[in-house]
């Protein structure tokens, strides 16, 4: 046998044990940080092969045509509690990533087949070459009946991730990060996850973990999620981010939602539903304990709120109309989705939270976007870590424990100068007013920029509630305007601040 011949052969060798060496790892948090700092210090590339047309082109009906065949399900033969099934790419989900399955042996590829899914007769003459991974997955627990497997959270498309607490349905979604999210002149830039590891539960688990590599052309991270599904769906979620470049702005656990129109909305725009909306309000606690509440409302152009404080306690958006009447909405159950409360742990320092709200004409986008931004922005290559949870629900008294406005109503909308306010506060300490006591409202332009009149609060008993009117009369050119309420009862404040901004 020729010289060269052996060395090829040892060669071969020596990268077959190499390879099943690297199977037998168990994947960590740590070994995927280390993979995110290697590619941060190369040039950006987009692996993803491009797919066939006519996947690429596939309608968002078309889509919902290719179906997971349920025999396909990982850990369906073991009968695990957290099963996982897989997407198929198309329609606007053309890019595919990796997935491996982490256990005692090792870690293995989750490679594409075409035979773990049907495609209804009507999907003609699709092709299938470069087709060789995933576009997402979803997350199956018995989460409502302990004979059925719901899911229970949704990775699908950049970032992307929802999740679901018992009796819910998927509605808002969380994202890794966005990076200049409010730029006027370009998008923003959504980083992307190319791939996960899911760590095979036991018999009896109740929690799950999975690990992902992000990037993109400014970014790269290991993140890793603790997903505790129950009453209230609980996601541990830790980020080590390092930044290929200097960026303008960051978010960090960006939430996004839609809101079309509400009880605070004239304009129903000729739709038969009342109100349309996956979240009705921002819900943050600032450094100082303040609890402030920021309805959703329709708008005209898009518009951007901050509020900065030296670190926030939590941030949500929040869907707090629970009666269906009020939407009427059989397929989208819009009652039915879940409020999201980002709870910081690490690495929320001075920043502000923000709230983007872009025009919308439909239902069909998501419009809404809150999420956190450090005052100063992080430096190339210069490791960051932040650690939050995502806290997915229905009710919570504690969020926040004082009252809240249930409802917001405007009046006089047709008037350019004028505009009557009227709000609806409960629960907390006005829940237990005594008789004789008398809460009283606080009201207040902080700009200036409006004169507040006509100041009323009386008993609403039909709503077991407290009912806050005002007149706000602008006095100027100062544009927008912006509006603070209270409640309090003996000098203390009894509800959160209720904040509005008035664009005349």
């Amino acid at each position: 046998m020729k010289i060269h011949l052996v060395f090829g052969l040892i060669t071969v060798l020596l990268l077959v044990i190499v390879i099943s060496s690297r199977q037998r790892e168990t994947v960590g948090f740590d070994q995927v940080a280390a993979a995110a700092l290697k590619m941060a210090q190369e040039d950006y590339l987009t692996a993803s092969p491009a797919l066939p047309r006519s996947l690429r082109e596939l309608t968002a009906d078309q889509y919902k045509l290719i179906r997971w065949n349920d025999e396909k399900t990982l850990w369906r033969k073991e009968g695990l509690p957290f099963q996982v099934r897989f997407f198929h790419p198309g329609h606007v989900y053309d890019r595919q990533i990796d997935i491996y399955e982490v256990n005692k042996q090792g870690t293995q590829k989750k490679t594409y087949s075409r035979q773990s899914f049907e495609f209804d007769p009507r999907l003609e003459g699709l092709k299938f070459f470069n087709v060789i991974g995933y576009a997402g997955f979803r997350l199956m627990y018995p989460i409502n009946r302990p004979e059925q497997l719901d899911e229970v959270l949704r990775f699908l498309g950049g970032s992307d991730f929802q999740a679901v607490a018992k009796g819910l349905v998927l509605g808002a979604k969380s994202r890794a990060l966005v990076i200049d999210p409010d730029h006027k002149d370009q998008p923003a830039e959504e980083p992307v996850f190319t791939s996960f590891w899911l760590r095979r539960p036991d018999t009896f688990s109740s929690q799950f973990t999975l690990l992902a590599l992000l990037e993109s052309r400014s970014v790269t991270g290991a993140y890793s999620f603790e997903v505790e599904p129950g009453a209230e769906t609980r996601v541990r979620v830790r980020a080590r981010l390092y930044f290929r470049r200097k960026v303008d702005k960051v978010g960090y656990a960006p939430l996004i939602s839609m809101f079309w129109f509400g009880e605070n909305t004239s304009n129903t725009f000729g739709d038969f539903r009342p109100e349309v909306h996956k979240s009705d309000g921002l819900l943050f606690q600032t450094d100082s304990g303040e609890w402030v509440w920021r309805p959703l409302s329709w708008i005209e152009s898009p518009q951007v709120n901050i509020f900065a404080n030296a670190g926030p306690k939590g941030y949500g958006l929040m869907q707090r109309d629970r009666d269906f009447s009020h939407y009427q909405d059989l397929n989208s159950l819009f009652h039915q989705m879940p409020s999201v409360w980002v709870q910081p742990v690490k690495g929320f320092n001075q920043g502000a939270v923000s709230l983007l709200q872009q025009p919308t004409q439909n239902d069909q986008a998501d419009n809404v976007m809150a999420y956190w931004s450090p005052s100063v922005s992080p430096r190339p290559l210069e490791p960051v870590e932040i650690e939050y949870v995502l806290r997915w629900m229905t009710y919570n008294p504690e969020l926040p424990p004082v009252g809240r406005c249930v409802s917001t109503r405007v009046d006089l909308q047709d008037e350019a100068n004028r505009r009557e306010i009227f709000l609806d506060f409960a629960g907390g300490p006005l829940d237990k007013v005594k008789q004789g006591e008398m809460p009283v409202p606080e009201v207040l332009s902080p700009n200036g920029a409006a004169a507040i009149s006509n100041v009323k609060i009386e008993r609403n008993e039909f709503g077991k509630s407290w009912r806050v009117s005002f007149l706000a009369e602008r006095t100027g050119d100062k544009k927008p305007i912006e509006l603070r309420c209270r409640v309090l009862v003996n000098g203390n404040p009894a509800s959160e601040t209720w904040t509005y901004t008035w664009n005349p």
